[in-house]
């Protein structure tokens, strides 16, 4: 079998090309239909995909979809969700555990926390500090021995974000491979008059498939992964205060 782990990192493999994946599965399942007896040789295609670079081109695809998506899921959202839960309006965070979390990252940036009031008068002024407290802790949250929860929280929210980017063409290759098992089916049944065993459950799953990216691949499920990772985000903040008082301790001691 062909060891994806071995050819994309974790987050390109599960947060790209996964959903790309997904992509081709109605495909796959309808050339089951027609070839049953093929099925070992995908492991031999999946292995010219690889040769030919079409997985990365497709991880890439995935990618490009949903960053496309993502500044109007944020735009819907009030905001991108590693920002918007600094606000002392929003909701996620309770106002202690918030003015915790300001008063670390104030320290460890320096730049001061805006008050509820001046963040009320002035969001964008405040959306510009939370904005670069955000960016800190992404660039300082890379290790992911340290802070894996932060990169399992990422990949999640990446996996769904690029699947919804996709959705549309999940849809129509879905309902092209319905089509495609139905005619199967229909002309097995007119020149043999038997049921081929395979299409059935086929096309009962291709149709559980067109099902989910209607009804639960939607803006609301990506958020809720967007929120956890926020949410994971900030927490890290915690364990860079940590740092960041022990090495002022140190710097201290030399002096």
């Amino acid at each position: 079998m062909i060891d994806l782990t071995k050819i994309l990192d974790t987050y390109e493999r599960k947060a790209r090309l996964y959903p790309a994946l997904l992509l081709l599965c109605p495909f796959m399942l309808a050339s089951f239909s027609y070839f049953p007896d093929q099925i070992q040789s995908w492991n031999a295609l999946i292995a010219l995909l690889l040769s030919l670079g079409i997985l990365a081109f497709l991880s890439q695809l995935a990618r490009d979809r949903g960053k496309v998506l993502e500044p109007k899921l944020f735009s819907n959202w009030g905001g991108m969700p590693s920002v918007t839960i600094f606000r002392y309006a929003d909701s996620r965070l309770t106002i202690l555990t918030k003015q915790k979390y300001h008063d670390y990252l104030s320290q460890i940036i320096g730049i001061n926390s805006p008050t509820s009031e001046e963040e009320k008068n002035e969001l964008s002024k405040a959306d510009k500090i939370y904005s670069a407290w955000s960016d800190f802790l992404r660039n300082n949250t890379r290790d992911t021995t340290i802070f894996p929860l932060v990169f399992k929280e990422n990949i999640n929210y990446g996996y769904r974000r690029n699947l919804l980017g996709l959705r549309y063409f999940c849809l129509i290759f879905g309902l092209i491979s319905i089509l495609a098992v139905a005619s199967h089916l229909w002309l097995s049944l007119k020149a043999e008059s038997i049921i081929p065993s395979i299409d059935i459950p086929i096309l009962a799953f291709l149709c559980i498939y067109i099902l989910i990216f209607i009804f639960w691949v939607t803006p609301k499920w990506v958020k809720i992964a967007a929120d956890a990772y926020a949410q994971r985000l900030i927490e890290s903040s915690e364990k860079l205060y940590e740092t960041h008082i022990a090495k002022k301790a140190d710097t201290s001691k030399e002096q």
